[in-house]
């Protein structure tokens, strides 16, 4: 699965949460995290948006 070329949040992010992690680029997943709706069934990730995770599913609060 291709990244997309930027973030539906806002931002100019490129890719998801996973790869953000993996290079080290905290600072925006916490934007991305800040107010999640989705968990990412994969990984667990809480993010705010569907997009920024490889699996997305609803957040059960």
């Amino acid at each position: 699965m291709e990244a997309k070329a930027t973030c539906h949040c806002g931002a100019k992010h490129t890719g998801h949460i996973c790869m953000l992690k993996s290079t080290g680029r905290l600072e925006e997943v916490a934007h991305l995290t800040s107010h999640p709706t989705v968990v990412c069934f994969t990984c667990g990730t809480e993010a705010n948006s569907g997009d920024n995770v490889c699996s997305p599913m609803p957040l059960e609060k």
